[in-house]
């Protein structure tokens, strides 16, 4: 497993981007969650990119449905938006997004296609 955490800026808004590959299990996505949060708190971004285009989750279903619901354990607000681009595993990304969106949680997923991600981002100007 792999991963790279870049600040990037899409039109006037900063983003940060995490580039995922490999194999990823509840483990090594809760340190990657974990680290994504303490760089957004600390540059003062609260718009992500979680780009798993590259990643193969490991884990069941049950863990996509509980990272939605226990987020803010990790220190994620209701001021902080996520989307996630994923290409394998669709089932459970389509499950976790609508988790996501029954629970109210600023969190989205995108099928292969990062710039509706990008665009998705940018209605929540700080």
């Amino acid at each position: 497993m792999e991963y790279n955490l870049i600040i990037e800026n899409y039109f006037s808004q900063k983003q940060i981007h995490v580039i995922i590959s490999g194999e990823m299990d509840e483990k090594t996505r809760n340190e990657i969650i974990h680290e994504t949060v303490r760089l957004m708190r600390m540059e003062n971004i609260p718009n992500v990119l979680w780009d798993i285009r590259k990643a193969f989750v490991v884990y069941s279903l049950i863990g996509s449905h509980s990272i939605i619901e226990q987020i803010h354990r990790f220190g994620f607000i209701s001021t902080d938006h996520a989307a996630v681009i994923y290409r394998n595993n669709e089932n459970q990304h389509g499950h976790a997004d609508n988790v996501a969106f029954n629970k109210n949680r600023h969190i989205k997923y995108f099928r292969d296609d990062i710039e509706e991600a990008r665009k998705w981002l940018l209605q929540f100007e700080k």
